[in-house]
């Protein structure tokens, strides 16, 4: 038998070979990798098992949904995994992967095949019981994943765990790339934030590396005296126990204003989101709430978040809540009396056949106000492009200030 087989015949010859089984859990490894920048490669993982257990690989089985990559599912058939399709049609689908996993392996307990060693390629906290229960019959189980998706529990459990990133081969940095590396981190985390700490910093360093910087001599020592050789890009503030970074005061006043708009506005909780995502959040909510004049804001942020995840919709709940804080203020949605407010009753304000029309330019009036009471000067054209990334909605933002804030125009 080779290792390539899939099948769980009993082994023949050597009585000291040890057998190993191998559960690739591909939601996990293959979702959180492309969330951590980096490339999943199976025969990284094949070779790593193969090198810290010096055995055979006789059984390899993936559990996924395959329509996801086609490139992938073929490299897999050719690395010798079977795969169970587990294509996803709600939440529950995930769950019904996650038990298809533990029946198999349970199943290899009593199918006349003795694998010592079980590799679990995954960090979902939902596989403790199952380590639990190999270990308890004395298998040696090993665990694989990613750094921010593995749970604490899941790695404590296992008798040896892997972190995905670090079998991933990093070039070698040199000064310019980190310089370029740590202006790429700070433009993105403070496009809409007017600081952020330490910790997400070097955490994106790490993202927009692979890993790269982590193993770095960079990393090395004090991240405080690593930052402070980019003062050109960045400024540390220190509030109590915690570092946090922003831009350098000139910077931040050299920032384009609809940019300043975005950020201040955030800070305010009314957080600009772009209108791609802006207007089908506010269609789908007035359609729910037509429906049904029962629901709560959690309950409504849950179902919008459900159907764009069926749809692969990239909107997340905390988008929804976003857009359901402005239209609140905007007084397109009205909160009834609450111990909080997840559980508040909601109320739509908007009627008749062009409801989400009236919604948009209510929400649209809410920015504006929240603009103009800002210390930073008003500037249309800067308003149009911080709502809409272009200055082609300059007349139609005229005529919301005209019709919702009398003498602001």
């Amino acid at each position: 038998m080779n290792d390539g087989s899939t099948d769980s015949q009993p082994a023949t010859g050597n009585t000291n070979t040890i057998d190993v089984a191998v559960f690739l859990d591909l939601d996990n490894l293959v979702i959180g990798a492309k969330q951590a920048n980096l490339t999943f490669d199976i025969n990284l993982i094949l070779d790593q098992i193969k090198r810290m257990t010096h055995g055979r690989i006789v059984l390899r089985r993936s559990y996924g949904d395959w329509r996801q990559n086609q490139q992938l599912m073929k490299d897999l058939a050719v690395a010798g995994f079977s795969t169970q399709s587990t294509i996803r049609i709600n939440n529950f689908s995930k769950n019904l992967a996650d038990m298809q996993i533990v029946v198999d392996t349970m199943d290899t307990l009593i199918d006349g095949h003795k694998y010592s060693t079980y590799v679990l390629i995954t960090g979902d906290r939902d596989f403790t019981p199952l380590v639990q229960s190999l270990r308890k019959r004395g298998k040696h189980v090993i665990g694989l994943g990613l750094r921010h998706t593995a749970s604490r529990s899941f790695v404590s459990l296992c008798d040896e765990y892997v972190y995905y990133e670090e079998i991933v081969p990093s070039t070698k940095l040199n000064d310019a790339q980190v310089e370029l590396l740590v202006q790429t981190a700070v433009d993105r985390l403070l496009a809409e934030e007017t600081q952020v700490r330490a910790s997400v910093v070097r955490q994106a360093l790490s993202e927009l590396s692979t890993g790269a910087f982590d193993k770095s001599s960079y990393a090395e020592g004090s991240f405080r005296k690593f930052l402070e050789k980019y003062s050109h890009i960045l400024e540390i503030k220190q509030v109590n126990t915690t570092l946090y970074v922003c831009r350098p005061q000139k910077q931040e006043q050299q920032r384009p204003l609809h940019e300043r708009y975005r950020s201040q506005l955030k800070k305010a909780r009314l957080r600009i989101v772009p209108a791609e995502q802006r207007f089908p959040i506010l269609k789908d909510m007035i359609v729910n709430l037509q429906q049904n004049d029962q629901l709560r804001w959690r309950e409504l942020i849950d179902i919008l978040a459900e159907k764009y995840e069926q749809e692969n919709k990239d909107i997340s709940k905390n988008t929804v809540n976003a857009i359901l804080l402005v239209a609140r203020q905007a007084q397109v949605i009205r909160t009834l009396k609450s111990k909080s407010l997840s559980t508040a009753p909601l109320l739509l304000e908007v009627k008749g056949e062009k409801a989400f029309q009236e919604a948009v330019m209510r929400c649209d009036a809410a920015y504006l106000q929240e603009m103009l009471a800002l210390s930073e000067p008003f500037d249309l054209e800067e308003a149009a492009l911080a709502l809409y990334y272009t200055p082609g909605h300059m007349r139609y933002l005229k005529v919301v200030m005209q019709t919702y804030a009398p003498g602001e125009s």
